[in-house]
């Protein structure tokens, strides 16, 4: 008998190529209708799966979920996974290009799928930057925990007016479009549960089709970058990360928990954090072959005992992850492992330079 109909929002994208998995392998052997904004990439998104997955994979193309018509592909759907936002952090119009895209993004799936008489629970990807207090260190908050009860306190205008450059504005727009999940399921009460899962950095396989050097999604790239010969090591801006497949277990998992509340928030992130000066020194233990690759100097700067950042900055709260969802969050010396293997083996691929 098949399974129920779970749509994902932007399969193309990197997460999304990971929640697809984990709907495909889930217990519940759940088919799949995913929305793309171009039909070109329906066949490399296909070739990775087997015959069987293929058979329980239906794609449309949605140009913009925030303002397209969904009926057609919320029909018959119980569970949505909306994975699709905007991840720019230099544009030119903050509000044009990030805060009403995530917003109407968020809002233009929800009153859709309160019109529909199938859809049973809604799960949208947010993020830590919906949580975190840059004015008070963000994740440079050492002894601090933040939980499911922090936001992140800019606003609309605070974003507008600092413009498009940097990653402020991005974070804005993912606490603005989870706020209006919450907002909307309060005075709208439709029939469906909502939650929101937020993740830190997420690294991971690069699984989505269609990638080469050029196009890589940003965690991705920066990893790469350690391995590309760059005249100096990358910045630690956001030392916490999440493994992507946990992230996309969490979603997949929420469909499957018995009775969940109206609305829901769960933190998800990695049992320690992680520099670029461990990255370094895990890749040349694991891989010597690459040292010759690695940033100029990082031979003084390399560490390799994950201890060492211990109590160095502000940890997140994951235990309702791991409670309700039984997500056992993967470390980073893993994680980095599964990046840097599928990156390795993209290179090797005749599209890599293309």
């Amino acid at each position: 008998m098949a399974g129920d109909l779970v749509l994902i929002t932007g399969i193309t994208g990197f997460l999304s190529a990971h929640v697809l998995d984990a709907a495909l392998t889930a217990p519940q052997q759940y088919r799949v209708r995913g929305t793309l904004r171009s039909a070109s990439k329906k066949e490399a998104l296909l070739a990775r799966l087997t015959p069987a997955q293929r058979e329980r994979v239906q794609l449309v193309e949605v140009k913009d979920t925030a303002t397209c018509d969904l009926t057609e592909a919320l029909k018959d759907v119980k569970y949505v996974a909306h994975v699709a936002s905007p991840y720019q952090l230099n544009v030119e119009d903050a509000e044009r290009d990030l805060l009403k895209p995530a917003i109407e993004g968020t809002l233009n799936l929800l009153r859709y799928a309160a019109k529909s008489s199938t859809v049973e629970r809604v799960a949208v990807t947010s993020s830590f930057a919906a949580v975190t207090d840059f004015s008070k260190g963000g994740p440079n908050r050492p002894g601090y925990t933040y939980t499911a009860e922090d936001w992140n306190p800019s606003t609309f205008d605070d974003a507008v007016k600092m413009g498009g450059a940097g990653a402020f504005s991005y974070s804005v727009s993912k606490k603005l479009a989870e706020q209006a999940l919450y907002d909307f399921v309060q005075k709208e009460k439709p029939n469906f549960t909502a939650a929101a899962f937020n993740p830190p950095m997420i690294y991971g396989a690069t699984l989505q089709p269609g990638v080469n050097a050029s196009n890589l999604n940003t965690s991705s790239k920066t990893v790469y970058g350690l391995i590309s010969g760059a005249e100096a090591m990358p910045e630690n801006r956001l030392p916490l990360f999440c493994n992507a497949q946990d992230v996309a277990q969490a979603h997949v998992a929420y469909f499957a928990i018995p009775s969940p509340p109206k609305t829901r928030r769960y933190l998800l992130s990695g049992p320690e954090p992680y520099t670029w000066e461990l990255a370094v020194g895990q890749i040349a233990e694991d891989h010597p072959e690459l040292k010759s690759r690695l940033p100029k100097g990082w031979e003084s700067v390399a560490i390799t005992d994950p201890s060492q950042l211990e109590g160095k900055y502000a940890t997140l709260d994951t235990s309702l992850a791991q409670k309700e969802l039984g997500i056992e969050f993967k470390n980073w010396s893993t994680t980095l492992k599964e990046t840097l293997t599928s990156l390795l083996s993209l290179e090797e691929s005749s599209d890599w330079k293309a």
